[in-house]
């Protein structure tokens, strides 16, 4: 099953897919994406072959060669969405990445084709909501009109301006080898993001990454400027900061994000946002 949910004069369209057995040529227009709701899809894009199961999506462009493969017990849930090149620029143009050409990036043979967890990622939260409306039959194309489309635009102008300032501090020497490492490097954030509250060792990490220790911390930092290490306490910090604001106990957010005492956490929070936790809560009531 393959259903054309809404188009549009744009070519905007969103699709949804249910299919076991499957290998098909699969364009992206505008800007794709390609949504898995459950189950696995490999793609072939570009001379690459990228594995997208649940709760992953991939974005690519008209210049995007790919061909789908679906090979499953039970079918796969998916949705296919294509905005267009029109909203995209649009969009892009509202956002200042210093000289930086964001548009070209993202409507040219530039765009890092690649595969994104949704869980990390703005566009994630909107597809994870959107797919949520289809199955409960709350969506209405007919009402929403182009709103939608540039509320998904917005998201990946906005996740894809980070992914471009970030991949422009690779220093190597070839265009190929910048977007395998960046791609690389990414994929070890996304455990990482993913397992926040763990004591992962850089060994486990770095077999995500598929590098040494060393190239991948000095990669890493050169992308973000923050060690492996420095980036988890950061990323802990950044939740616990949001939990604060939900009202949430200091001390059970201190002893959650792994610190042995408030005391610990409230140095560690100082130091990270220039004030106590106490201080934020206080300041937000």
């Amino acid at each position: 099953m393959n259903q054309t949910i809404y188009k549009d004069d744009l070519n905007n369209q969103i699709r949804l897919s249910s299919v076991s057995l499957l290998e098909s040529a699969c364009p992206f227009a505008g800007v794709g994406i390609k949504y898995v709701v459950s189950g696995e899809e490999i793609y072939h894009a570009n001379d690459r072959r990228f594995s997208v199961g649940q709760g992953v999506y991939m974005l690519g462009n008209d210049f995007t060669e790919a061909v789908v493969q679906i090979r499953q017990k039970e079918p796969v849930q998916g949705l296919c969405i294509d905005i267009s090149s029109q909203i995209i620029a649009e969009v892009a143009q509202h956002h200042d990445l210093h000289g930086a050409d964001l548009q070209e990036f993202l409507l040219s043979d530039q765009l890092l084709v690649n595969c994104y967890e949704t869980n990390n990622t703005r566009l994630g939260a909107c597809l994870r909501e959107l797919s949520t409306r289809i199955k409960a039959g709350r969506f209405d194309g007919r009402a929403e009109r182009h709103e939608l489309f540039y509320c998904l635009a917005d998201s990946i102008v906005t996740d894809q301006r980070f992914v471009l300032q970030h991949l422009r501090k690779m220093d190597f020497k070839k265009t190929e080898t910048n977007e395998e490492v960046f791609r690389a490097v990414i994929c070890a954030k996304s455990f990482m993001d993913a397992h926040i509250f763990e004591e992962l060792s850089l060994d486990q990490v770095c077999q995500h990454a598929g590098m040494s220790k060393y190239h991948f911390i000095r990669v890493f930092r050169k992308a973000f400027g923050l060690s492996p290490y420095q980036y988890q306490i950061h990323k802990r910090l950044e939740n616990a900061r949001r939990e604060l604001l939900q009202g949430k106990s200091i001390r059970d957010i201190a002893l959650r994000h792994g610190y042995a005492d408030v005391a610990a956490f409230s140095k560690a929070f100082k130091q990270a946002f220039g004030q106590a936790p106490g201080a934020l809560r206080n300041s937000n009531f």
